[in-house]
């Protein structure tokens, strides 16, 4: 229901309604009054006799040259006076207009005020409650821009994170690679360490710009994802040789059950990268000496990927914030946060979803669930 609108309509039909009932008041007074004049105005000897319906005058024969001085009006009462009327349908169009003026004004000084906050980098602007209660439209749009006002904060404040969080961990292992540089050129012998050094330092900032390409580029849209039949169970398992020399590296193990699942259709480079990430994230967090298990297997109509872990989990007030981009829930942790919201995007972008959440044992977090879920397509190929 448009609120505004059937205020205005109100309004008007209302003014209007009063107006015909004020004339028609008037009109009324004048034309009963035409119809009787009172006796002064009725000539000496005049006698008056009516039918029911008409009213009429018999005159004396005798005083035929009498006259009716139908020019002179009587006086009607004080509340049916024409300037009366008129004053008063005047004083009510005011009134109400001035009502609805304010009523509307109000509200839009209020936006206004909160858009000039905005204009002026004010990103935390908020409207108050008096307009986002209201069941109009200005309710509405009051609703409305208060979450996109939080959205464009909450943008704000990503993108500072990032300037911040990038300059940070492009700034270390560049300072590194100084240092090194200046070690092999002050000690010959240190040559060949600092070029190893040197190499996994260029390394890591590869890695690092590649992430944040990625993720720039899966935000944006730019990223068309393709929909070719993809062998999952071969892609889980090429990413897990990968990861298994990371894990072997820290004294950890991978376990690996791959069920014999039908193809789907997707982006292999897309799910690539986000299987990827959701491992190496386990292998990551897991403590030494434990173990990552991933597992792929069909649910009905859909491929399950679950990846668990045995570390310390995430605190249960951040679960709903790890795809948040450049949010980390453990800051003692390498990295920019980028990890799952790459994941979630590039899962997405093929039809798919992706949950987290804790294991518990004993009422206690005891490590880490990722699940990734992709569709069948409609004309499944089983593998043999």
């Amino acid at each position: 229901m448009h609120k505004l609108f059937w205020r205005f309509f109100l309004v008007f039909w209302a003014t209007l309604l009063m107006a015909v009932i004020l004339v028609r008041l008037t009109f009324t007074w004048d034309n009963s009054s035409r119809l009787l004049p009172p006796e002064n105005m009725l000539p000496a000897g005049a006698v008056f006799f009516a039918t029911p319906s008409i009213p009429a005058y018999r005159i004396n024969a005798s005083d035929l040259s009498a006259t009716i001085d139908i020019s002179r009006h009587p006086v009607p009462p004080f509340w049916r006076h024409p300037l009366l009327h008129l004053s008063v349908l005047l004083a009510a169009s005011i009134l109400f207009s001035w009502v609805l003026a304010r009523n509307i004004a109000a509200p839009v000084r209020q936006l206004k005020l909160a858009l000039a906050g905005l204009a002026a980098n004010n990103w935390r602007t908020q409207l108050g409650p008096e307009l986002i209660t209201r069941r109009d439209e200005f309710g509405s749009l009051s609703r409305n821009f208060n979450q996109m006002a939080g959205q464009a904060a909450e943008a704000i404040a990503s993108q500072r994170r990032l300037l911040h969080d990038v300059s940070h961990e492009l700034r270390s292992p560049l300072a590194r690679m100084q240092i090194l540089t200046g070690l092999a050129a002050q000690s010959p012998s240190y040559t060949a360490m600092a070029m190893e050094k040197i190499e996994q330092e260029a390394s890591k900032l590869d890695e690092l710009v590649t992430e944040i390409l990625t993720f720039s580029r899966l935000e944006s849209g730019a990223v068309s994802a393709e929909h070719i039949d993809i062998n999952l169970a071969e892609l889980v398992s090429s990413v897990c040789d990968d990861a298994r020399l990371e894990a072997d590296s820290s004294n950890k193990s991978l376990w690996l059950h791959l069920e014999n699942v039908p193809l789907i259709k997707g982006d292999p480079s897309l799910l690539y990268s986000a299987i990827e990430n959701v491992i190496r994230n386990a292998v990551k967090y897991t403590p030494p000496y434990s173990e990552v298990s991933i597992c792929l297997r069909q649910h009905q109509h859909q491929l399950s990927l679950q990846v668990r872990d045995q570390g310390p989990g995430v605190p249960p007030q951040y679960l709903s914030k790890l795809f948040t981009p450049f949010f980390r829930a453990q800051s003692n942790h390498n990295g920019i946060g980028l990890g799952l919201s790459i994941a979630k995007r590039a899962t997405e972008a093929c039809n798919g979803s992706i949950d987290v959440a804790n294991i518990m044992t004993n009422n206690e977090i005891s490590g880490f669930s990722v699940v990734i879920s992709l569709p069948l397509n409609s004309s499944v190929i089983q593998l043999q």
